[in-house]
């Protein structure tokens, strides 16, 4: 494999002085790449085997950024996969598309579809193959648009809770009020009435993320103490273009021709859990269900990690990847 690829280093981000893990440090790298115009950065920890499993392409949901993976990145290079993980447009430290930076827009969703195949391409000579493009929330709905649009051709794909159907936008008055308004110039304002504007996480008591208050805790830290990752609600336009996302990925999901993996989280608040299973049925995806798990799978407690985790090893196994 090629490994004379060269990218600018990119900033590794730290709330509280807290270092890489030990079992990941001397593999990691953080890196600058422009794609379509957009300073994106990555992150990229190889193997620890000489002979690796394969790549997991990483991307995150909404306000996310990659540090939130570090956790979860152990536990897909402990199964010998080198991993590449994303900050996408808009939130983290890649480029912001608007001048106010706390707001979350983007013009298209395809754009992060786009996005994450053209990273893929250019990290290609560093990632061994099986690639396995793996997304959560909002990433979810990104990897399927990219496999479903033809834009990458992975072994497979992951969904952890993916965004195929929101609750607090689910009725069709309140949908046309959005795209409206959003016609009529409000594409990169704020809907009104959310919490967390300034982008500072709501106390763990009234969260609609995860139970575990240790890893909200460590979560929480980032917004709090490094002002430049902060993200706040949804754009108008954000959420047009995330219906149109939705929308697309649901009415083709006959056209996902590759193993895929959809885990709902059971007791998710955010995304509805019987949007998952009807996309996984449509799709003929291998489908799971972690009973009891707030929105975040990779930060709830034990007991619902490891759910997700032994869904995720038995289909690995089942397609030999």
């Amino acid at each position: 494999m090629q490994a004379n690829v060269k990218f600018e280093t990119a900033d590794f981000i730290s709330p509280d002085g807290r270092p890489l893990p030990e079992t990941i440090a001397s593999r990691t790298r953080f890196y600058w790449v422009d794609e379509n115009g957009i300073r994106l950065r990555v992150m990229l920890v190889t193997s620890a085997r000489t002979e690796p499993r394969g790549s997991i392409i990483l991307f995150p949901g909404r306000t996310e950024f990659i540090e939130k993976y570090l956790e979860t990145v152990e536990d897909l290079t402990a199964r010998g996969f080198t991993v590449l993980v994303i900050d996408p447009r808009g939130q983290g430290l890649s480029d912001r598309l608007t001048s106010d930076r706390i707001r979350s827009y983007v013009g298209n969703f395809q754009d992060y579809a786009d996005d994450l195949a053209g990273i893929v391409s250019q990290f290609t000579p560093l990632l061994p193959k099986p690639h396995i493009v793996m997304g959560h929330s909002m990433g979810g709905c990104v990897v399927l648009q990219a496999v479903i649009s033809g834009v990458m051709r992975p072994s497979a794909v992951v969904c952890s809770a993916p965004m195929l159907g929101l609750y607090d936008v689910a009725t069709p008055i309140l949908i046309t009020m959005v795209r409206v308004l959003s016609a009529l110039g409000m594409a990169k304002k704020e809907l009104p009435f959310q919490r967390g504007r300034a982008g500072i996480p709501v106390p763990f008591e009234s969260n609609k993320l995860t139970s575990d208050p240790e890893r909200y805790k460590s979560w929480a830290a980032y917004f709090n103490n490094v002002e430049r990752i902060r993200l706040g609600p949804p754009t108008y336009g954000w959420i047009v273009e995330a219906m149109r996302g939705m929308n697309f990925v649901n009415k083709n999901a006959d056209k996902l021709k590759i193993p895929a993996l959809i885990v709902a989280a059971g007791a998710d608040p955010i995304v509805d859990p019987a949007s998952n299973q009807l996309f996984a049925e449509n799709a003929g995806a291998t489908f799971a269900v972690v009973p009891g798990a707030l929105h975040e799978l990779f930060l709830e407690r034990d007991e619902y990690r490891d759910q997700f985790f032994s869904a995720f090893d038995s289909f690995l196994d089942a397609n030999a990847l």
